[in-house]
């Protein structure tokens, strides 16, 4: 476990009572932000500080919205003090009391904490948000809040129907829900063929840890130093350029001509354009992607 306190983002231990809000705030959306909300406010009632536990991943066979990084920036927005960052084989096999003992006791030193209403955890996940609260009243009475359920527009919130949102190109829904998809990396070397369209695009590899949004063309924008660029990205294969099936992400920001080699750079997403098409000529790719900045600047006006 390594824990950070995120004010000054220093690696530190944990010498005073803390009141822990836990999830795996993957995507940290409208419920993550409640559990987060709650443990902020419990802890400032009683004057004693405020702690995320969370893991470094949601699990090797779940795809992340949000990388590591991208958790601990969403969560110190929040304003709690500490995050407390697990690795999830470590502590599987830990039953119920082995984790309320060893982890939230002894390492985290809670006084109380906060959860979500279907919040799992011990080995096999058998114990849940009412078990949790049952081991604090038996430590004295210590408060845990158990966030109620949050349904927007008949779906109840959760990490798993952003996913799914995601994976089928639905990138406009993620802000009813409070969160964005987002992906901070390098650029990369590319064949510099959109420079010779005349529409010179920079090239970054989507993180194996994360989810990937369906194949085509996105409205995005992309975050430059301080300057913010509406732009259009493609993910996928780019079948009018590539034979192979590695998946690329290549973006066209509008308005910009610099050099960004090595640079990294955040793309956020904001709709989906259209699926990937194999265009018959390299004019004809030309003829869309004008269509497609076009439909770029109309979204930003």
């Amino acid at each position: 476990m390594v824990i950070y306190d995120l004010k000054t983002m220093a690696k530190t231990e944990i010498n005073e009572n803390t009141v822990v809000a836990l999830g795996t705030f993957d995507g940290c959306h409208f419920a993550h932000q409640s559990v987060l909300r709650e443990a902020f406010y419990e802890a400032k009632r009683l004057g004693i500080k405020s702690l995320a536990y969370t893991f470094s991943s949601v699990s090797k066979n779940v795809k992340s919205i949000y990388t590591l990084e991208e958790k601990i920036k969403a969560i110190s927005k929040t304003g709690i003090d500490y995050i407390a960052i697990d690795e999830f084989e470590e502590i599987k096999n830990l039953s119920p009391n082995e984790f309320f003992e060893n982890v939230l006791l002894n390492k985290l030193k809670a006084h109380s904490a906060t959860c979500g209403y279907n919040y799992k955890f011990g080995k096999g996940a058998l114990a849940n948000a009412e078990t949790l609260k049952s081991l604090f009243e038996e430590k004295g009475g210590s408060c845990v809040r158990i966030c109620d359920e949050i349904v927007i527009n008949g779906q109840s919130v959760s990490s798993t129907l952003l996913r799914t949102f995601i994976e089928n190109g639905e990138i406009e829904r993620l802000e009813e829900f409070g969160t964005k998809y987002s992906v901070y990396e390098k650029v990369v070397e590319g064949k510099r063929l959109g420079k010779r369209l005349g529409f010179p695009t920079i090239n970054q590899k989507i993180p194996t840890t994360k989810v990937v949004p369906k194949r085509g063309v996105y409205i995005t924008e992309c975050e430059i130093g301080e300057d913010v660029y509406p732009a259009i990205t493609n993910v996928g294969i780019r079948p009018s350029i590539d034979d192979g099936d590695e998946m690329n992400m290549e973006t066209y920001i509008l308005g910009f001509n610099g050099m960004l080699y090595n640079s990294y750079i955040k793309v956020n997403f904001y709709k989906y354009l259209r699926g990937e098409i194999k265009f018959s000529s390299l004019s004809e790719l030309s003829v869309q992607i004008n269509k497609d900045k076009r439909e770029a600047e109309k979204y930003f006006k």
